[in-house]
């Protein structure tokens, strides 16, 4: 007897998810950490040190039960200037038209939103992988 489990899209993967039995979302739960906690640590090495260090101290994993054994994970900045260095800005100037200069965009490989991206892209094929080996058959379209 096979078992089909048909994804459209990450809400319907979510779901998927949330419905597993109490050892598969232990084991998915492990793989949401680890891979949120590789995307931290690459987030924190990417982050130059700069004059006060705030951009590399400001990065946080926090992880949260979600369900009855699920887990949810988030890496976040705190950094109050996080968005200034991720996404930079135009020319500034203040109201008496003191130069504050422009803050370019920070390069690719420096940047917090490509690396979470590209771990979520690694988290969802394992999930894929995880339900794959319990028996489940995973489609897209």
């Amino acid at each position: 007897m096979s078992v089909t489990l048909q994804l459209h899209g990450l809400e319907e993967l979510k779901t998927a998810l949330r419905n597993l039995p109490a050892d598969l979302a232990e084991e998915a739960g492990r793989i949401v950490v680890a891979h949120a906690t590789e995307a931290e640590h690459q987030i924190h090495a990417a982050y130059p040190t700069g004059p006060t260090g705030h951009l590399k101290r400001g990065v946080r994993l926090t992880v949260e039960p979600s369900s009855r054994v699920g887990v949810s994970a988030t890496v976040k900045s705190s950094a109050p200037h996080a968005f200034i260095f991720e996404r930079g800005t135009a020319r500034r100037s203040t109201r008496k038209g003191a130069n504050r200069g422009q803050m370019p965009t920070a390069p690719a490989n420096e940047r917090m939103i490509p690396i979470v991206i590209r771990a979520r892209r690694r988290m969802v094929a394992a999930l894929i992988q995880m339900v794959q080996k319990a028996g489940l058959v995973v489609t897209s379209s």
